[in-house]
């Protein structure tokens, strides 16, 4: 999401392809219960297709593209910022400008289309961020590795406590309590007949005023909990791709040869261990390795896949550049914000209740070619539109509030 004034062909489709990738984890969000996320074994799972499609999603999906998200929106900080000085304007105040007008629209995402929303999360970042903006390359892979490890440790400490916990009810004669608690969890977790998942389809069933109102009413409570268990990590790669700025990485200096060094050295590093992590939750079958493995143990993993994904597309843009799909993706990238929220209408529209009203009604295996023809529309309206009109209507609201009466 960078300044239009200021793009970078690699950059622009790194950026597209997240966009793209984002909707893989997101189709679970938007179409099955959230137990789902953290629990391959309750809805959403009826077969071995199912399985496989969690895990393609485990290894290569789930966190990496919020990951990359996170590092391009670093980058694009510095752009945006270089961008205005080379205008004569002061960069960090461009760059707050553009953050605080981010938040009432991530506030609308939020309220009026969906509860999955980065936006707000990503201009907190922002803001943040200007507090390291000028760090040079190395103390900012510093501080990405430290807030990465304070991530980690939030994390480990919310699932390695529900091990002792049904340990404790194994144990003859658990007090009633333990037992009741114990009970909510692995409702809370989509294990059995869980309330949750049925509190959940009741939920995105019914119309848009009623989902609007408890939406609404979350809001502190997502707040929070995106604050605790995500702000770290974000604000890391959010550093991470500063760093990656600097150091040419994502601005195109490094030769192809060298990127595709970095991609099979990274991904080789991050899918070894994370292959470990898919044959314990699938031999296993148990939710709680599953909880475990996504939200605790494979959460360093995120860095070096992250930048392997990355590395790998910047080769392909680098050795393509002038390929009609490497364009239609970069095309996507350039209109990033615009496919992002639309992205949240349309599948919301065809999930909730006052839509088409197939939440909870498909596997995962069976939401893999509603993602297919989403990527289709994106790719054929973005190509179309930066033909024929040039910046996405949300790029322009946003740069037009932004900059106020010197947006061109």
């Amino acid at each position: 999401m960078a300044d239009e004034s200021f793009r970078i062909d690699g950059l622009d489709f790194l950026r597209g392809l997240a966009v793209m990738g984002i909707l893989l984890p997101n189709i679970i969000l938007f179409a099955l219960p959230y137990p789902a996320v953290l629990n391959p074994f309750t809805i959403g799972t009826t077969g071995v297709a199912d399985l496989m499609a969690w895990l393609a999603g485990f290894l290569l999906v789930d966190g990496k593209m919020r990951a990359l998200f996170a590092i391009l929106f670093g980058a694009s900080i510095l752009l945006v910022m270089e961008s205005a000085e080379m205008d004569g304007r002061d960069g960090l105040r461009a760059h707050r400008r553009r953050m605080v007008w981010l938040l009432p629209i991530g506030l609308a995402h939020y309220g009026l289309l969906w509860s999955g929303d980065i936006l707000l999360l990503l201009a907190v970042c922002g803001l943040i961020a200007t507090l390291f903006v000028r760090l040079e390359t190395l103390g900012l892979i510093k501080l990405a590795l430290v807030l990465l490890l304070v991530q980690w440790l939030i994390n480990l400490a919310v699932v390695l406590p529900p091990f002792w916990l049904r340990a404790a009810v194994e144990v003859p004669g658990a007090a009633g309590s333990v037992v009741a608690q114990w009970r909510d969890y692995a409702d809370h977790l989509g294990m059995g007949a869980s309330g949750a998942v049925a509190a959940d389809m009741a939920r995105y069933h019914l119309g848009y005023a009623d989902i609007v109102r408890l939406r609404v009413a979350d809001m502190p409570r997502d707040a929070l909990s995106q604050l605790m268990h995500a702000l770290p990590e974000m604000l890391a790669f959010v550093a991470l791709g500063m760093a990656m700025l600097k150091g040419g990485f994502l601005a195109g200096q490094w030769r192809p040869e060298h990127y595709r060094a970095t991609w099979r050295r990274a991904l080789l590093v991050g899918l070894v261990p994370m292959l470990g992590l898919a044959a314990w939750v699938l031999a296993s079958r148990d939710p709680l390795a599953a909880q475990a493995a996504i939200f605790g143990w494979s959460l360093p993993l995120r860095l070096p896949l992250a930048v392997g994904l990355a590395a790998l597309a910047m080769e392909i843009a680098a050795r393509a550049s002038g390929s009609g799909l490497v364009g239609a993706v970069r095309a996507i990238g350039r209109l990033a914000l615009s496919n992002y929220l639309l992205s949240s209408l349309v599948m919301t529209s065809i999930f909730y209740g006052y839509g088409l009203a197939l939440y909870g009604e498909m596997d995962r295996a069976m939401l893999l070619p509603v993602v297919l023809a989403a990527w289709a529309a994106m790719l054929g309206w973005s190509t179309l539109w930066r033909r024929r009109v040039g910046q996405g209507p949300a790029e322009w609201l946003w740069r037009r509030l932004a900059r106020g009466r010197s947006a061109p």
